[in-house]
């Protein structure tokens, strides 16, 4: 047996590690000079605060170099006294006028180190600054902010002067440090500016933070900035993530043919035109295909499509406030891009409505809703917004979308399309896929999932197969809440107008359909005599998917919810240009008179108001 390599002998010594922060120090230390001479940290009160003296500051003498240079003083001093006191060198850094010139003139020797061009930072700072067009003092302010966070020893030398610093200090001390001017400073760090937009840097809320605490950078800066990377496109992949290849084309979506030519459209028309604030809603619960349809859809119109990250690097979930400075920090990122098109999916947790905010005036939700407002109107790349939650975003976002479209299960001819996409390996001459696409409430997401277990847990025969295909569609069905298949597979005989006792002439009604499709009508009688059935030969002779609904799908648990059920039956058949029919119709159209509560009142004309519109 070979031992691993950590057990294994080794000869040569280990080498000491290095730190290659060093190379940073020069700016470090400046920075600390200067924020120890404004700030009378060589005193022994620091404006109405007790703090460390600097001179007892290990952390700020390491990085200003003091402390060497120092020893270097008394080394010289004290050659040849070999008595002479280990604590000297600190000794001579305590009084305040003489520290005061030992850091001017330190400062002095730092003036004349500047930092390397190819370091990682500097070099990475200047391609992240032509890539968000950031000025001189968003540069400095990240830079200064990265440190604070990057470099341990650079943090603790400020905290362990326990210096408060409010907004207004805070502007000026970046000022002097920088050597920017006061005014670009207070831009840098304002609301508006690009740092705090894409959440690269973002500010401390409170008045009396300690200056140390008064950044808050994004978590994977730091380490993406002191990384290497080649050129301006190797530092904006790692912000940006490429949508993958889907397997759907537009014949996939046929049910959506009017939405599409609208879509389309708008898509062409904002690219072609660099056209500020186009933005398109899919929305509908999980599994309908809205992700895929997106990725069509920047087919259709050639252009590449970027998604906005629902994790960090550690793999931990971005939520709320942070999602959306990712999705400005990739507009930023795409602006210059003639041919991109950026998804941000799952988008309810961003725009969360809070009724309590508005009933108890909370100003920091409205400030964020007018942000929030203000990032649909001005996004310069095409954006596709999705969400399984409609009902959570607040109407002041969602009239402020382009267009919108609806998402629901597709009627059974696209099922049976999608379900050969996706199970056509154990497709044979027989009505498999056929009784499948049947099933009504069916998602194209839950066969792509039956057929990926089929695929890798299938035996290879194809009955067996087709048995977990089945069993697979079945459990999802169960977890999701959906109606089951029949037991039995319904294998459909001819249908024959002569055995039903009605008492209008059908075929006159269905002629009279097929010219002019639009009609409200009442099937009547006793159960089993055939009404259902007479509905689904309608469809059939009108060439329309049928749409089936029952009393006990449309009742809700809450006041209200019942007639917004109602409603998204009739906007649900509308868009599939469906025949709806309504069973047990006659829970809903009972006379109003003899009601006993105001929601019975209210369902009756919700159904009504449909029925007319």
């Amino acid at each position: 047996m070979t031992l691993p390599r950590f057990l294994q002998a080794q000869p040569a010594a280990a080498q000491p590690l290095t730190d290659d922060d060093t190379a940073y120090r020069p700016l470090l230390s400046r920075w600390l000079i200067d924020l120890a001479l404004l700030l009378d940290w060589t005193g022994r009160r620091n404006r109405g605060f007790h703090h460390t003296h600097c001179s007892e500051n290990e952390e700020f003498l390491i990085i200003t170099g003091l402390f060497e240079a120092a020893a270097d003083d008394a080394d010289d001093a004290d050659a040849d006294d070999a008595d002479a006191d280990a604590d000297a060198v600190p000794l001579q850094l305590r009084n305040p006028k003489h520290l005061a010139q030992r850091l001017r003139e330190r400062r002095a020797e730092l003036a004349r180190h500047e930092l390397h061009p190819d370091l990682p930072l500097v070099r990475n700072v200047g391609l992240l600054a032509e890539l968000l067009e950031l000025s001189e003092a968003e540069q400095a302010v990240l830079c200064f902010a990265v440190f604070l966070e990057r470099d341990r020893v650079f943090r603790a030398a400020i905290a362990n002067q326990s210096c408060r610093a409010s907004i207004t200090l805070l502007h000026q001390l970046l000022a002097r440090l920088t050597g920017c001017r006061l005014e670009d400073i207070r831009a840098a760090l304002s609301p508006a500016s690009t740092l705090r937009a894409t959440g690269l840097v973002e500010v401390s809320l409170s008045r009396h933070a300690d200056l140390e605490d008064q950044f808050d950078v994004r978590q994977d800066l730091p380490s993406l900035l002191f990384a290497p990377h080649d050129d301006a496109d190797a530092l904006m992949g790692c912000f940006l993530k490429r949508s993958p290849r889907r397997t759907l084309t537009l014949a996939n979506f046929p049910h959506l043919a009017q939405d599409t030519t609208a879509a389309v459209g708008l898509l062409r028309a904002a690219l072609a035109n660099q056209l500020a604030g186009a933005n398109l809603l899919l929305y509908g619960p999980p599994g309908v295909g809205k992700t895929e349809y997106a990725a069509v859809l920047a087919e259709a119109v050639a252009a590449d499509l970027y998604e906005v990250d629902y994790a960090d690097q550690d793999g931990d979930p971005i939520r709320g406030e942070r999602r959306l400075h990712a999705f400005n920090l990739c507009q930023r990122l795409l602006a210059r891009r003639d041919n991109a098109l950026l998804l941000f999916d799952e988008v309810e947790d961003v725009f969360e409505n809070n009724p309590l905010a508005r009933l108890f005036g909370d100003t920091a939700a409205t400030a964020g809703k007018a942000w929030i407002n203000r990032t649909l109107e001005n996004n310069p790349v095409p954006a596709l917004w999705l969400t399984n939650d409609v009902e959570s975003m607040d109407g002041a976002y969602l009239r402020r979308f382009d267009y919108a479209i609806r998402f629901t299960p597709p009627p059974p001819s696209v099922r049976l399309e999608i379900a050969l996409h996706h199970l056509n390996a154990w497709a044979g001459e027989d009505d498999w896929l056929a009784r499948i696409a049947t099933r009504e409430h069916l998602t194209p997401a839950q066969l792509e999932r039956a057929a990926k277990l089929a695929r890798h847990a299938g035996c290879g025969d194809r009955e067996a197969d087709r048995a977990l295909v089945l069993q697979a569609l079945e459990r999802s069905a169960t977890l999701l809440g959906q109606k089951r298949a029949p037991a039995r597979n319904h294998v459909p005989t001819g249908y024959d107008l002569r055995f039903l006792n009605v008492d209008q002439d059908v075929p006159k009604l269905i002629a009279a359909l097929q010219r002019r499709p639009h009609g409200v009508f009442c099937f009547h009688g006793p159960a089993g005599t055939g009404k259902s059935e007479l509905a689904r030969h309608l469809a059939d002779a009108l060439e329309k998917p049928l749409l089936v609904k029952r009393a006990s799908e449309l009742l809700g648990m809450y006041v209200g919810q019942t007639e917004q059920q109602i409603a998204a039956m009739f906007d649900d058949a509308r868009q599939r240009d469906a025949v709806l029919v309504l069973d047990e119709a006659d829970s809903f159209l009972r006379d109003r008179r003899g009601a006993h509560h105001s929601w019975e009142v209210t369902q009756v004309n919700e159904l009504l108001t449909q029925m007319e519109a």
